[in-house]
């Protein structure tokens, strides 16, 4: 099951990156990631309503559960690890998201893909110093090769420029990917401790009140086509709600450095994307690189 989450979250990561792209024709690169959030938190407390065995008033914590039972209420979550879904939300859904949709601005929707690979490198690290984690050389080797193979993905599917005028939206996805490490980290915490609903849901909504003085200030507007509002439903939906819950879900169980290397599928997913819908060729260069890829993230996994 863990593989199949693992799968589906780097899917709809993978498809975001062109997805955010057509959508920021019409909305301003932080309206857009306001949006897609709020959706993402009306879905999930949507969700967590649903799936509660009591009355709404149970789900957000008023009634408590019994002390041998997890802690599953929105309210204890809050009053327990207030500041950590604080930051956490700040890294993961307000600063991330605010300048991957920056970066964007400046920068092609391959090279923002290309470089967010980083965030599997930031997570190793980080949880090497955080969370004591450490990998063996041939994981180390493994990582390697799925990142060189991941930018490989990226090459043969499309032509990559670094550096020039997209120099800036370069610096700020590598940015973003740092913030996104943290976030997996400070996720992984609460996740463990908390129903991953629960924490999603939270930082869902932490994160999307973070960004709406910003959206404000960029001039925040809804007067957008019916193609573009469906593009955000999907951001919202299903890359922001699904696969963040899934990504809290796999922490749970599982190292982050371990979990790290799955990431690095998402250029893989997104050159899939692109030859099975939009028809672009497949390239020696884009099999090569997947190869690369899937061997590496297999090392890693059958070594954890």
């Amino acid at each position: 099951m863990l593989y199949a989450m693992a799968l589906g979250s780097v899917t709809l990561w993978g498809a975001s990156f062109p997805l955010t792209k057509v959508a920021m024709a019409e909305i301003g690169p932080t309206g857009l990631a306001f949006l897609r959030w709020a959706i993402s938190a009306l879905a999930l407390f949507a969700w967590l309503v649903a799936l509660a065995s009591r009355p709404a008033r149970r789900v957000i914590g008023i009634t408590p559960a019994a002390a041998s039972a997890p802690q599953t209420g929105l309210m204890p979550l809050v009053k327990g690890h207030g500041l950590t879904i604080a930051w956490v939300a700040l890294t993961g859904v307000t600063l991330f998201y605010y300048l991957e949709n920056m970066a964007m601005r400046y920068t092609t929707a391959t090279n923002a893909s290309v470089l967010s690979n980083f965030t599997s490198v930031f997570i190793v690290l980080i949880s090497a110093l955080v969370l004591r984690e450490r990998l063996a050389v041939l994981e180390w080797l493994a990582m390697g090769l799925a990142f060189v193979g991941a930018a490989l993905v990226s090459v043969g599917a499309s032509r990559v420029s670094f550096g020039g005028e997209s120099l800036r939206g370069d610096v700020l996805m590598v940015a973003a990917s740092f913030f996104g490490a943290i976030y997996s980290i400070g996720g992984k915490r609460l996740s463990e401790q908390h129903d991953p609903l629960a924490v999603t849901t939270l930082v869902a909504a932490v994160g999307a009140l973070f960004l709406l003085p910003l959206a404000l200030l960029e001039g925040l507007h809804l007067d957008l086509s019916a193609r573009v509002w469906a593009y955000i439903l999907v951001l919202g939906i299903g890359s922001g709600a699904l696969a963040n819950l899934w990504w809290m879900v796999i922490l749970r169980h599982t190292r982050a450095s371990r979990a790290a290397a799955a990431l690095l599928l998402i250029p893989v997913v997104s050159a899939a994307l692109a030859v099975t819908l939009l028809h672009e060729p497949l390239t020696p260069t884009i099999i090569l690189g997947a190869l690369l890829v899937l061997g590496g993230v297999v090392v890693v996994q059958r070594r954890a």
